[in-house]
């Protein structure tokens, strides 16, 4: 049972990943920025994956597989790879999200800059399609060996 409910938990906090990635790139697109919308997203986006990481460790080590297929599968090693990727390409969005709030704190009416917002919506399709990646990592992880 514990197998099962790590499982379910882990999904709906990637869903939950996706979904708010999604709306990150939405929110940073708009014509008018909702700058702390924008922010109190980012950090639950930052909350999600940590815990997507901390009930992936769960299911590694208490799952119905076992570390053992874990440690020897290549797919998960390439998925861990991916999510970290993903983790170190979303630190220039939430640093430029975290300026932008500062600055909309002391300036009413701000709105960053075109070439800051390009380059978070850049990043944010990166993490997208890194996230593909990382599910086809997953699929195949669950299917090893072949």
């Amino acid at each position: 049972m514990t197998d099962l409910i790590l499982a379910i938990v882990h999904h709906i906090l990637v869903f939950g990943l996706v979904a708010m990635l999604a709306i990150e790139r939405v929110l940073a697109g708009a014509p008018v920025v909702d700058i702390k919308r924008l922010s109190r997203l980012d950090g639950g986006y930052g909350g999600t994956a940590t815990l997507i990481v901390l009930v992936g460790i769960g299911r590694a080590v208490w799952g119905g597989k076992g570390w053992a297929f874990y440690q020897a599968n290549p797919f998960f090693w390439a998925k861990i790879a991916t999510f970290v990727l993903i983790g170190l390409i979303s630190i220039g969005p939430t640093m430029a999200i975290l300026r932008w709030a500062k600055a909309a704190r002391a300036e009413a009416g701000f709105q960053p800059p075109v070439a800051d917002r390009k380059r978070v919506i850049t990043a944010l399709n990166l993490q997208a399609l890194l996230l593909v990646v990382l599910l086809a990592c997953a699929a195949a992880m669950a299917r090893y060996p072949f």
